[in-house]
């Protein structure tokens, strides 16, 4: 299968990121799953994304968690999990929640990618502003290896 649930190790990372940067953030529910493919957006590689849920994923998605559904699905690449750095864990995280918006009636929406909003994303990673590219290129050269090796 393409998505797969994810492993203990993202979803303690996710809580950690949540409740050192994103408290505001701990009522949602938020579905974790791995891509086991690789994706691409504009011919570059996506480490993760997220998605707000449809009131048809809403519905497929009730278990004992989100008893009413998720109400956000993150998505990570799992060869750019497997490959990142605690570090660039919790930036691939952190950019994913960024995208969350609750308006002013608490509605639940997605914020497009604005310099002006991710402000404090770029602050966040003054000390290496490059890692989404750096890692990005690792991840992309792994998946052309192992193409590489299955057309042998």
């Amino acid at each position: 299968m393409r998505y797969e649930d994810c492993d203990e190790s993202l979803v303690e990372a996710f809580l950690k990121v949540v409740e050192a940067r994103f408290p505001r953030y701990a009522h949602l529910n938020i579905k974790l799953i791995y891509d086991t493919k690789k994706r691409t957006k504009g011919g570059t590689i996506t480490l993760a994304s997220i998605e707000k849920a449809s009131d048809k994923l809403r519905f497929f998605t009730k278990d004992n968690i989100a008893v009413e559904g998720y109400d956000y699905v993150l998505i990570m690449d799992q060869k750019a999990w497997e490959l990142a750095s605690d570090k660039d864990k919790v930036r691939m995280i952190s950019h994913e929640l960024q995208h969350i918006l609750i308006d002013e009636k608490d509605r639940l929406k997605l914020r497009e990618h604005e310099i002006s909003d991710f402000y404090m994303e770029v602050k966040h990673n003054e000390d290496d502003p490059e890692w989404k590219r750096r890692l990005g290129t690792l991840v992309d050269d792994v998946y052309a290896q192992e193409q590489e090796e299955k057309e042998e």
